[in-house]
């Protein structure tokens, strides 16, 4: 029993250790202005941070307007592993029809959300969420919509993270 006790410790000191050299994470795409934004490592203890501190970046993957910023503070989601992350999107904004490769788990935060699963495009289709909504895009289904007012999202997910324009064929 007392080797057990041994052996845990041994594997909490190494687990530590290594959490200690793990670089930072970073979320690229795609397109001509990659975007590359920083992330924690993957924590050892609890960790609780104030939306106050999160550093936003912009957020403008291929075939998308400017104006979205992105903030990861979880994870990485250019890797395999759990992460989460925030969008925030100006009043008017709209992006198109597209896909990721996993799942997504969204929360409205602030602001209204406005979303649509099919390839259409077509806006009479677009549902409204508000702060505290929640949605479940499955891998591979198309989306679209935008916000009015300045509008926040959490996205978690399993990574990598991805995500394409248009439709899966």
């Amino acid at each position: 029993m007392r080797e057990l006790g041994q052996l845990r410790i041994v594997i909490a000191a190494v687990v530590v250790m290594l959490a200690a050299c793990t670089p930072a994470a970073t979320v690229t795409t795609g397109g001509p202005a990659a975007t590359v934004v920083a992330a924690p490592a993957e924590p050892s203890d609890n960790t609780m941070i104030s939306s106050n501190s999160l550093v936003w970046s912009d957020f403008q993957p291929t075939g998308f307007d400017p104006g979205a910023k992105i903030a990861v503070f979880h994870g990485d989601p250019s890797k395999a592993g759990d992460y989460v992350l925030r969008l925030r999107f100006p009043d008017g904004y709209k992006f198109p029809v597209h896909y990721h490769p996993g799942g997504e788990h969204l929360t409205v935060l602030s602001g209204t959300f406005y979303l649509a699963m099919g390839n259409s495009g077509d806006w009479s289709q677009v549902k409204t969420y508000m702060p505290g909504d929640f949605i479940f895009a499955p891998a591979l289904h198309p989306h679209y919509g935008g916000a009015k007012g300045v509008t926040e999202i959490q996205l978690h997910g399993e990574g990598p993270f991805g995500l394409i324009l248009g439709s899966p064929k």
